[in-house]
């Protein structure tokens, strides 16, 4: 019999509800509308399983530089320019026109993983990659490939896709449809209170193979620490507010005893400010340098590769832009461990 392993996820009572954690290895959807929380999800996956697992990730950003993500999730406690510096964490932003490359050139993200120990994966988001296919047939089959590519990094890795459909208590579904061909499917939504004029976030494991997990939408809560699930609650349908009047505590995850994790306090998020604009007349400063521990380093545009499929879902060699390249060059050399 295959050795079966769970790892934790990293997000505080969502193991009790997956079954154990997500299996090693295994590739999971993470669906939900605009502004559910996906991408904050996934990085909380990725940052505790750095801190807490020692388990170091990447983080494939295909619709946000660098610096954006580093800009939105400096709203929450966590430090991944640290974990960068440490070797935990590679972050790997693409432009929306080399997206091809990812399809095309996993091997190349593969070498980096084999050489740096790296156990996590992120990719955010599916979108580019589903519009980079010609119709339908040819993204099926181009999903089936991307797929097994990703089974064969041997990591644990998160998918984030757009769910564009309201919860209303039916199965949800995506634009895309590529829960179908991944291992899990964890689905985040909104439920409006009438009475409060209020949405609450839920959380619910809709797909995980091969595992008992539970099937019940559980609330979270989302503070500077991430998301927790809360798991004393009435059924949906009884649902009081979530909630409480300052300086009442934030809702208690899963027992210590039953979920093995502590409970946290809650904590507003950060207000996140942009940079002020640039005195009149002069010309707005340019953007930071990277500090030397920064694994990703954004090179030129380079021309575009012409890698669309072949008809049939079939594609020819893709040869990798300098551009790429040179940023899976320096990723791999910066993490190294010595």
């Amino acid at each position: 019999m295959m050795e079966r392993k769970f790892i934790k996820s990293g997000i505080p009572g969502l193991d009790s509800l997956l079954g154990g954690g997500f299996l090693q290895g295994s590739v999971v959807t993470v669906s939900g509308p605009t502004g559910a929380g996906k991408s904050t999800f996934a990085a909380q996956f990725l940052y505790n399983g750095a801190v807490e697992s020692d388990e170091p990730g990447i983080y494939i950003a295909i619709e946000e530089t660098r610096r954006d993500f580093l800009f939105h999730m400096g709203g929450y406690d966590w430090d991944f320019q640290a974990l960068e510096r440490d070797r935990k964490f590679i972050l790997l932003d693409y432009p929306i026109h080399e997206v091809d490359q990812i399809v095309n050139q996993a091997a190349a993200i593969q070498e980096i993983i084999n050489t740096t120990g790296v156990k996590r994966v992120v990719i955010d988001s599916v979108m580019p990659i589903a519009q980079f296919f010609k119709n339908d047939e040819e993204r099926k089959t181009g999903f089936l490939k991307f797929i097994d590519n990703l089974h064969r990094w041997n990591v644990t890795t998160l998918i984030v896709s757009e769910d564009l459909k309201i919860h209303s208590g039916a199965r949800p579904s995506s634009e895309y449809g590529i829960e179908s061909f991944t291992d899990g499917w964890i689905n985040l939504f909104f439920r409006y209170d009438d009475k409060r004029l209020e949405r609450d976030r839920y959380v619910e494991v809709v797909k995980m193979k091969g595992v008992a997990h539970s099937s019940r939408a559980c609330p979270v809560t989302l503070d500077n620490r991430g998301f927790a699930l809360i798991t004393e609650r009435t059924p949906i349908a009884e649902d009081k507010p979530l909630r409480a009047k300052s300086p009442a505590p934030r809702p208690a995850a899963a027992p210590p005893e039953a979920a093995g994790e502590p409970e946290r306090e809650s904590r507003p998020l950060k207000t996140l400010r942009a940079p002020p604009p640039p005195p009149e007349g002069k010309p707005p400063a340019a953007p930071p340098a990277a500090k030397p521990a920064a694994v990703s380093a954004k090179a030129a545009p380079a021309p575009k590769a012409q890698a669309k499929p072949a008809p049939g879902g079939k594609s020819g060699p893709v040869k990798m832009t300098p551009a790429l390249a040179a940023r899976l060059a320096e990723a791999k050399k910066k993490i190294m461990k010595k």
